[in-house]
């Protein structure tokens, strides 16, 4: 299910980039259904639209595994798989069959995954992927490739991927007005002490030393 960030950014790529039809999710179970949060199928109203995962629940139309699709080569316009890799067991074989798949005549994937971040089991949790990773696994199929990390450079909170078969992309960070927004209000870290990549309040910096006073202060 992809956080209200990425839903965002999908939102913004529909703006500067041909998403053709038909529209396939591959990561499409939501963990919390009720809040709406995460379901894509609204960005693409009217149109078709598949939602797909390795299990039945809500927001899957259809059980598939990331690394044997089996939907026919070049029959899939856009492939959504946001925040979704991290949870394959393959990513590799994973992106190859989203090349696979995807029409070879403008055929668009997007992916999305966390990198500094705890682990999380839907079911299961494998991997996190630098910028450098996400381009290598588009460039295994896609004719161009565009991707971006969110966050200190060295280490992002979240990393973004596109790729496209039979075309060009033209994009940059600016091109997305959620992605640059949040990347400002990183970089601005009102209210907050940097600490590496993380951010803290000062409540939560007092906390943090507070717990770790009385071990600090038995090793003087």
């Amino acid at each position: 299910m992809a956080q209200t960030l990425i839903a965002d950014f999908v939102a913004d790529l529909q703006r500067v980039v041909a998403m053709p039809d038909p529209v396939v999710e591959f990561g499409s179970y939501l963990t919390d259904p009720g809040s709406g949060a995460g379901d894509l199928r609204r960005l693409f109203a009217g149109r078709p639209f598949t939602g797909t995962d390795m299990r039945e629940g809500p927001g899957v139309d259809r059980i598939e595994d990331l690394r044997d699709l089996s939907f026919a080569d070049g029959s899939v316009g856009t492939a959504l798989c946001l925040d979704t890799l991290e949870h394959c067991a393959d990513p590799p074989q994973a992106c190859r069959e989203l090349a696979r798949v995807c029409s070879p005549d403008g055929g668009v994937a997007v992916i999305s995954s966390v990198m500094l971040f705890g682990i999380h089991e839907y079911p299961h949790d494998y991997f996190r992927f630098t910028p450098d990773g996400f381009r290598a696994l588009l460039e295994q199929g896609f004719d161009d490739v565009w991707v971006a990390g969110l966050g200190d450079p060295a280490i992002p909170m979240q990393v973004v991927g596109v790729g496209i078969r039979g075309s060009v992309l033209d994009l940059a960070l600016e091109s997305f007005p959620s992605l640059a927004a949040a990347q400002a209000r990183y970089d601005a870290a009102r209210g907050k002490v940097r600490i590496g990549p993380l951010q803290l309040s000062p409540r939560e910096l007092a906390r943090a030393v507070a717990r770790d006073m009385p071990r600090l202060l038995r090793r003087r």
